[in-house]
């Protein structure tokens, strides 16, 4: 593929959602195997402000957080996606991790009353969509 078809599959592609660096670069090497070219393609995109690791991380924060995800899955993905930790700070954007913690106990748990063995359960599922041992302590104070 030519240098300007493979700049417009990348736009392409970004005007879809934000992706980090690495991620557009996987997707591109269906289209470009010259490993050279793409990694001027991805500087030049950089460089026109197309692609920022550091954007992509913040939207993407804030979209799991919003979608019921926690802290260690969100850095979990990020890190797969080859976003380094050093250019996000999650305690910065002000997202309160007990309140969505605590808004899929409630969703999971559908308002009703729950015996020590469904609690346990729910406290997996927490666990596994990302929130720590406190995070989930401190939001669940009340139920216990």
């Amino acid at each position: 593929m030519n240098s300007v078809n493979l700049w417009n599959k990348a736009l392409d592609i970004l005007s879809r959602r934000e992706h980090s660096a690495y991620e557009l670069k996987i997707k591109l090497k269906k289209f470009e195997s010259d490993e050279k070219d793409l990694n001027e393609l991805i500087e030049k995109l950089k460089a026109s402000n197309f692609i920022d690791d550091e954007r992509f991380a913040i939207a993407f924060i804030r979209s799991k957080a919003q979608s019921g995800y926690g802290p260690s899955y969100i850095s979990q993905y990020l890190l797969k996606k080859r976003v380094p930790s050093d250019i996000y700070d999650m305690n910065s954007l002000n997202i309160d991790w007990e309140s969505v913690c605590r808004d899929q106990f409630e969703k999971k748990r559908h308002g009703k009353d729950i015996n020590f063995k469904e609690k346990e359960k729910i406290l997996r599922f927490l666990a596994y969509r990302g929130f720590s041992y406190e995070i989930i302590k401190n939001a669940l104070k009340e139920y216990d």
